[in-house]
């Protein structure tokens, strides 16, 4: 009986070790670069107009349509930060709803590219920045593979050993 009480105990103890060694750390949480509303207004480009509202109530009045009103604004590369209120200012003005509905929709298709091409930068150089630190590790590696770095006693290595021209060879050479 003595034995099967120490089996016992073995197996146990041999489990809890197992159990032990399988035990990790949870990963680290993952940390977000978040963009400050300073940062945020200074990446977004501020609106800018060489086709002023005027002009375009002054279009609306003449009797252009909706298309060639839009298509004057896209060929003068305006954009318009309207608030709600100004909105309807300028639609009781003449400006059509069509017209307010696009000078809307192109300031906010301004500010998402600014946004997605400050993310696109952030992780370009997070790429560039993990591909550096595996560099740096490779090269660690492989300097404590070896105490000549490439080489040592033997063939190719060790101060007296064949070494072709290109293999790193003993440090004080």
């Amino acid at each position: 009986m003595p034995t099967f009480h120490f089996l016992r105990v073995l197996i146990v103890t041999g489990l809890l070790s197992m159990l032990a060694a399988c035990a990790t750390q949870p990963p680290p949480p993952l940390q977000i670069d978040r963009i400050s509303p300073e940062q945020l207004s200074a990446l977004v480009p501020p609106a800018q107009s060489s086709l002023s509202l005027q002009q375009v109530v002054d279009m609306s009045k003449q009797g252009k349509t909706d298309a060639e009103i839009i298509e004057a604004i896209k060929q003068s590369q305006s954009r318009y930060s309207l608030t709600p209120s100004e909105v309807l200012d300028w639609h009781q003005q003449g400006i059509s709803k069509g017209v307010l509905d696009y000078m809307q929709q192109a300031n906010a298709l301004a500010a998402q590219n600014a946004i997605a091409d400050e993310i696109n930068k952030r992780e370009k150089a997070r790429v560039e920045s993990e591909a550096k630190l595996k560099r740096e590790r490779d090269m660690a590696r492989l300097r404590s593979m070896d105490p000549w770095f490439y080489g040592g006693p033997g063939f190719y290595g060790g101060p007296w050993g064949y070494r072709p021209y290109w293999g790193g060879g003993w440090r004080y050479w």
